[in-house]
């Protein structure tokens, strides 16, 4: 974990809480029903000071975000105030936001240099609710990220790929094409095998030969429609040639990894590598060796 804030990084992270309302069945860092708000306020406190003011870049993740109430307005605040040009990532499951008083009050507090990163696990509310550990979870999510876009903030949305949703991945970009073409981006992951990914490996994983062609089908679906499409946490070699210019360098600095054979790998420099901290390498990753 990061002790300082650097400019020009993607590693700056606040961590602001392990509480969260959902129970994802992937989730890499599981929810807790206890913590230390006030040890985690200090030395977030102290991360956001040690930033140089031309910092362009800071997350804010949990747990759930939203769920501390006015103290992330307060951190977000202060990061403004050191950092006047940085770009919040707020990573959220976007369910606070279908509660009017809720996105009133964040409308009050927030600026325009925010991006919102939220969740959509499936294009129907049954498998939505399953991988999201929560009923309800669906219709929260949606209503909120109809809120956020009326008020015109800039929406990341994010599918992890699992074994529920993989073959309905073409259905997931069609509902946002014609539900939630506003968001700024929507962004397929691949799986960060740790914490309940692991837990619930043969539930969750898939391999990637099982899902590239469809994958495909989705990304294209989206970029024909002009929607910005990214994809995150997949090698390139596990992928195809036509979806290598889509595929982002998107694991944090601080654990990121590559095996033995990538060192071998003529893209290893574009290759976004893969996370040193999962439990799990799939036996695809093999070098590739033309260019």
């Amino acid at each position: 974990m990061i002790d300082k804030f650097y400019k020009g990084t993607n590693n700056n992270a606040l961590f602001v809480t392990s509480f969260c309302s959902n129970r994802c069945v992937m989730c890499c860092q599981p929810p807790l029903t206890e913590e230390n708000q006030a040890e985690l306020y200090d030395r977030n406190i102290k991360l956001i000071a040690s930033a140089d003011s031309d910092t362009d870049y800071v997350c804010i993740t949990g747990g759930e975000p939203t769920l501390i109430g006015e103290r992330l307005f307060e951190y977000m605040n202060k990061i403004w105030k050191q950092m006047p040009h940085c770009c919040i990532h707020l990573l959220s499951n976007g369910r606070s936001f279908s509660k009017p008083k809720y996105i009133e009050r964040f409308y009050e507090e927030t600026k325009s240099h925010l991006v919102i990163g939220i969740p959509l696990h499936s294009d129907n509310y049954l498998d939505h609710d399953l991988i999201a550990g929560s009923k309800g979870a669906f219709y929260e999510t949606i209503k909120g990220l109809h809120n956020l876009g009326v008020l015109g903030y800039e929406i990341e949305l994010r599918v992890v790929i699992l074994k529920q949703n993989y073959k309905r991945l073409d259905k997931i970009a069609e509902f946002i094409i014609h539900n939630l073409p506003f968001v700024s981006q929507v962004s397929f992951m691949g799986l960060e095998v740790v914490g309940n990914a692991y837990g619930n490996f043969s539930k969750v994983w898939v391999e990637y030969a099982e899902f590239r062609s469809i994958l495909e089908r989705a990304v294209f679906l989206l970029d024909s429609c002009k929607i910005q499409v990214r994809i995150f946490n997949i090698p390139h070699c596990c992928l195809p040639i036509s979806l290598w210019t889509f595929s982002c360098k998107s694991i944090s600095e601080w654990k990121k990894t590559n095996t033995k054979v990538c060192n071998k790998c003529v893209y290893i420099e574009d290759c976004c590598g893969i996370f040193s901290t999962s439990k799990y390498i799939s036996s695809e990753i093999k070098p590739i060796v033309y260019k």
